[in-house]
Protein backbone atom coordinates (compact mmCIF):
# COMPACT_ATOMS: atom_id res chain seq x y z
CA UNK A 1 0.00 0.00 0.00
CA UNK A 2 0.99 3.56 -0.47
CA UNK A 3 2.09 5.22 2.81
CA UNK A 4 2.62 8.60 1.22
CA UNK A 5 -0.18 11.09 1.27
CA UNK A 6 -0.36 13.03 -1.95
CA UNK A 7 -1.05 16.74 -1.58
CA UNK A 8 -1.07 19.85 -3.69
CA UNK A 9 0.92 22.96 -2.77
CA UNK A 10 -1.86 25.30 -3.75
CA UNK A 11 -4.13 23.61 -1.19
CA UNK A 12 -1.70 24.43 1.65
CA UNK A 13 -2.19 27.70 3.53
CA UNK A 14 0.18 30.55 2.42
CA UNK A 15 2.01 30.57 5.77
CA UNK A 16 2.94 26.87 5.54
CA UNK A 17 6.78 26.32 5.27
CA UNK A 18 6.47 24.31 2.04
CA UNK A 19 4.76 27.29 0.39
CA UNK A 20 7.64 29.62 1.31
CA UNK A 21 10.46 30.06 -1.25
CA UNK A 22 13.47 27.87 -0.34
CA UNK A 23 15.93 30.79 -0.67
CA UNK A 24 15.84 34.54 -1.01
CA UNK A 25 17.82 36.59 -3.51
CA UNK A 26 19.38 39.87 -2.40
CA UNK A 27 17.47 43.00 -3.27
CA UNK A 28 18.13 44.14 -6.85
CA UNK A 29 20.06 40.96 -7.74
CA UNK A 30 18.09 40.21 -10.90
CA UNK A 31 18.07 43.89 -11.91
CA UNK A 32 21.89 43.99 -12.18
CA UNK A 33 22.34 40.41 -13.45
CA UNK A 34 22.32 41.18 -17.23
CA UNK A 35 25.00 43.87 -16.92
CA UNK A 36 27.25 41.60 -14.82
CA UNK A 37 26.92 38.74 -17.33
CA UNK A 38 27.77 41.08 -20.22
CA UNK A 39 30.83 42.38 -18.33
CA UNK A 40 32.16 38.85 -17.82
CA UNK A 41 31.59 37.95 -21.46
CA UNK A 42 33.45 41.10 -22.52
CA UNK A 43 36.39 40.16 -20.28
CA UNK A 44 36.67 36.70 -21.81
CA UNK A 45 36.49 37.96 -25.38
CA UNK A 46 39.85 39.77 -25.00
CA UNK A 47 42.90 37.67 -25.88
CA UNK A 48 44.37 36.00 -22.84
CA UNK A 49 47.96 36.20 -24.17
CA UNK A 50 49.53 38.95 -26.18
CA UNK A 51 53.12 39.61 -27.19
CA UNK A 52 54.38 43.13 -27.28
CA UNK A 53 57.71 44.30 -28.69
CA UNK A 54 60.32 45.89 -26.49
CA UNK A 55 64.02 46.46 -27.06
CA UNK A 56 64.86 44.83 -23.72
CA UNK A 57 63.12 41.60 -24.71
CA UNK A 58 64.83 41.66 -28.11
CA UNK A 59 68.26 42.22 -26.56
CA UNK A 60 67.72 39.44 -24.03
CA UNK A 61 66.62 37.03 -26.77
CA UNK A 62 69.66 37.83 -28.90
CA UNK A 63 72.00 37.46 -25.92
CA UNK A 64 70.51 34.07 -25.06
CA UNK A 65 70.72 32.83 -28.63
CA UNK A 66 74.33 34.03 -28.86
CA UNK A 67 75.24 32.25 -25.63
CA UNK A 68 73.72 28.99 -26.89
CA UNK A 69 75.59 29.32 -30.21
CA UNK A 70 78.92 29.92 -28.45
CA UNK A 71 78.39 26.96 -26.12
CA UNK A 72 77.57 24.66 -29.02
CA UNK A 73 80.58 25.91 -30.98
CA UNK A 74 82.93 25.31 -28.04
CA UNK A 75 81.62 21.89 -27.02
CA UNK A 76 81.46 20.25 -30.43
CA UNK A 77 84.51 18.05 -31.01
CA UNK A 78 86.92 19.38 -33.58
CA UNK A 79 87.41 17.21 -36.62
CA UNK A 80 91.02 16.31 -37.20
CA UNK A 81 92.04 15.87 -40.79
CA UNK A 82 94.60 13.28 -41.80
CA UNK A 83 98.13 14.59 -42.07
CA UNK A 84 99.46 14.92 -45.61
CA UNK A 85 102.38 12.69 -46.57
CA UNK A 86 104.89 15.53 -46.60
CA UNK A 87 103.91 16.82 -43.12
CA UNK A 88 106.35 14.52 -41.32
CA UNK A 89 109.05 14.82 -43.97
CA UNK A 90 110.69 17.79 -42.22
CA UNK A 91 111.00 15.94 -38.88
CA UNK A 92 114.19 14.14 -37.99
CA UNK A 93 114.16 10.49 -36.94
CA UNK A 94 115.40 11.51 -33.47
CA UNK A 95 112.37 13.78 -33.00
CA UNK A 96 109.99 11.01 -34.03
CA UNK A 97 111.75 8.50 -31.73
CA UNK A 98 111.55 10.95 -28.80
CA UNK A 99 107.82 11.45 -29.42
CA UNK A 100 107.19 7.70 -29.54
CA UNK A 101 109.17 7.25 -26.30
CA UNK A 102 107.12 9.99 -24.61
CA UNK A 103 103.90 8.26 -25.69
CA UNK A 104 105.12 4.85 -24.50
CA UNK A 105 105.07 3.29 -27.98
CA UNK A 106 107.78 0.82 -28.95
CA UNK A 107 108.79 1.75 -32.50
CA UNK A 108 109.77 -1.84 -33.33
CA UNK A 109 106.35 -3.18 -32.30
CA UNK A 110 104.76 -0.41 -34.32
CA UNK A 111 106.78 -1.36 -37.40
CA UNK A 112 106.02 -5.07 -36.95
CA UNK A 113 102.28 -4.44 -36.44
CA UNK A 114 102.20 -2.19 -39.50
CA UNK A 115 103.84 -4.88 -41.64
CA UNK A 116 101.46 -7.54 -40.33
CA UNK A 117 98.47 -5.26 -40.87
CA UNK A 118 99.52 -4.60 -44.46
CA UNK A 119 100.14 -8.30 -45.06
CA UNK A 120 96.78 -9.39 -43.66
CA UNK A 121 94.81 -7.97 -46.53
CA UNK A 122 92.76 -11.13 -46.99
CA UNK A 123 91.85 -14.23 -45.00
CA UNK A 124 94.12 -16.50 -47.04
CA UNK A 125 97.24 -14.56 -46.10
CA UNK A 126 96.23 -14.64 -42.43
CA UNK A 127 96.20 -18.44 -42.49
CA UNK A 128 99.76 -18.46 -43.84
CA UNK A 129 100.99 -16.49 -40.80
CA UNK A 130 99.28 -18.92 -38.42
CA UNK A 131 101.39 -21.88 -39.62
CA UNK A 132 98.34 -24.14 -39.70
CA UNK A 133 97.78 -26.86 -42.28
CA UNK A 134 94.44 -26.88 -44.13
CA UNK A 135 93.87 -30.50 -43.01
CA UNK A 136 94.06 -29.40 -39.34
CA UNK A 137 91.52 -26.65 -40.00
CA UNK A 138 89.15 -29.08 -41.70
CA UNK A 139 89.47 -31.52 -38.80
CA UNK A 140 88.73 -28.73 -36.25
CA UNK A 141 85.65 -27.58 -38.19
CA UNK A 142 84.35 -31.15 -38.45
CA UNK A 143 84.81 -31.67 -34.69
CA UNK A 144 83.02 -28.40 -33.94
CA UNK A 145 80.11 -29.32 -36.23
CA UNK A 146 79.86 -32.73 -34.58
CA UNK A 147 79.81 -31.16 -31.10
CA UNK A 148 77.11 -28.68 -32.14
CA UNK A 149 75.03 -31.46 -33.68
CA UNK A 150 75.12 -33.51 -30.49
CA UNK A 151 74.25 -30.45 -28.38
CA UNK A 152 71.24 -29.68 -30.56
CA UNK A 153 70.10 -33.30 -30.60
CA UNK A 154 70.12 -33.53 -26.76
Amino acid sequence: MNDKNPFRLDELPPEHPLRQPPFAAPDGYFDSLPSRVQARVAQRSRPAFSISWSWQRTAASLAGASLIAVLIWQTLPQRQEALPNDALAGLSNETIMAYLDDQGVDPYELADSQQIHNALGSDTTAIQYLNVRPADIKQQVDEQNLTEATDVGS
